[in-house]
């Protein structure tokens, strides 16, 4: 039997920290993930109405391989790169002009968020095949080297070993890998603008650390764990050593589907354990490694940071828990999964996935109902609320594109775009990228 071994789906999101966990059992896949769910129609309005003003309009369309190739916005900036040469481009976001174009990125195999000028890309990607315990084959993807590349004029700023884990504060955590993507061979600190190094330990075969994550927030800490759960704490800036201790630790079983993850955000570890398909969710204080509160759920589905609260899902819906004492805010059974929103809202999806709302983090109130309409983030903002999408009914073919207002909360109709695929979109300040649905270019498009 093969199985494909994924591993861990980063998302860049609108922070300045990348996501970090590493549970080697899950391999290596990085890309980023854009919260898109499926588009049906148009909601509350009727996608017929043209509107007064602010019609979105097409500013240019570039070649676009969807499925390999790949992409990111920023409000002065679209970046594209190609898989056939591995060439990245980068093309103003007003004009289309091309601003600079490399191909010497040594095998970049995505493109990810900008961040202080500095874009950092995973190349030299490996792939492994490995018998699992029970004889199955695995396939470990992992990456060998990190280069960081100049986002305004496409120079190389530096290439060094290991996977890059997080990015903060103008720092880089690269991990190198021992030669068959199962343990961390070197952990070392680096400069982002310069790639100058800070500090070094020796991985020692760890199997999983974490430096801030997807709950939202960032952290100065870096957390290792090793496979029978003994954790240590560093501080990212300089690898002193915080705390040390030992976590409750079970390593994946592919035959239960026991697991255990953990993530960090500022000074609290949360820690994942699943087994039977019951779930227990544990804070630590990363100062000193005690437990500050658990929550037990007896069918579990999943958590996320939400705000001010730890989101919990289950069969039975969704729970907001306070950060700090785990204590019980509020729970939507209507809501079978949530994503965070800036402003400390959340997305709701109602009805399988067919219906969407936003709530209040901290309450659990309804604020808007935005019916059917997929969303299109802009990861480049903090404040900024997202593009709604949704197919027309008349005329057929188009998506309308509208806007949710971070004041008021109310949903304003801009116009209409040409078809596009499914999730294929990004936006930043007024700029909108999609891959049309027609002949698979990336079309962009001022929506203010």
């Amino acid at each position: 039997m093969g199985v494909i071994e994924l591993g861990l789906v980063t998302d860049a999101g609108d922070q300045p920290l990348e996501t970090v966990a590493r549970p080697i059992r899950h391999g290596d896949v990085r890309r980023v993930l854009l919260a898109a769910l499926a588009v049906l129609c148009l909601f509350g309005v009727t996608a017929s109405a043209l509107p007064v003003s602010h019609a979105p309009r097409q500013l240019f369309t570039v070649p676009f391989r969807d499925g390999s190739d790949g992409f990111t916005v920023t409000p002065e900036v679209v970046y594209v790169l190609s898989s056939m040469d591995g060439r990245l481009t980068a093309y103003a976001s007003h004009t289309g002009e091309v601003l600079w174009s490399s191909t010497e990125l040594g095998g970049a195999s995505w493109v990810g968020a900008v961040e202080s000028g500095v874009m950092l890309l995973p190349a030299d990607d490996a792939t492994v095949q490995v018998e699992d315990t029970d004889g199955s084959q695995i396939f470990r993807q992992f990456t060998r080297r990190t280069v960081a590349v100049d986002s305004a004029t496409g120079r190389q700023l530096w290439r060094r070993p290991g996977d890059f884990s997080a990015s903060a504060g103008g720092l880089v955590l690269l991990a190198e890998w021992n030669d068959d993507g199962s343990s961390a061979r070197t952990l070392r600190v680096v400069r982002l603008r310069d790639g100058s190094e800070l500090w070094t330990r020796p991985g020692g075969g760890l199997e999983t650390w974490v430096s801030g994550g997807w709950l939202g927030g960032g952290s100065d800490r870096l957390v290792t764990v090793t496979g029978t759960g003994a954790a240590t704490v560093y501080a990212l800036a300089d690898g002193r050593e915080v705390a040390s201790g030992r976590l409750p630790w079970s390593r994946q079983d592919r035959e239960d589907g026991t697991y255990t993850n953990l993530t960090v955000d500022g000074h609290t570890l949360y820690l994942e354990n699943v087994a039977d398909q019951r779930g227990t969710v544990s804070a630590y204080d990363t100062e000193t490694l005690h437990e500050l509160w658990r929550v037990d759920e007896r069918s579990y589905g999943g958590f996320t940071g939400c705000g001010p609260v730890l989101c919990v899902s289950t069969p039975r819906g969704t729970s907001g828990y306070d950060r700090a004492t785990g204590t019980l805010r509020w729970s939507r059974p209507d809501a079978a999964n949530v994503f965070p929103m800036s402003g400390g809202l959340l997305v709701v999806d109602r009805e399988n996935g067919s219906r969407r709302a936003v709530i209040d983090a901290g309450s659990g109130r309804d604020i808007a109902d935005l019916g059917t309409a997929n969303l299109v983030w802009d990861f480049t903002s903090r404040t900024d609320m997202p593009y709604l999408l949704a197919r027309t009914q008349e005329p057929a073919g188009r998506m309308a594109v509208s806007r949710l207002d971070a004041r008021t909360h109310q949903v304003r109709l801009l116009g209409t775009i040409g078809a596009i695929s499914d999730n294929s979109c990004q936006s930043a300040a007024t700029i909108l990228a999609c891959v049309t649905a027609a002949d698979g270019r990336l079309a962009v498009t001022d929506v203010g």
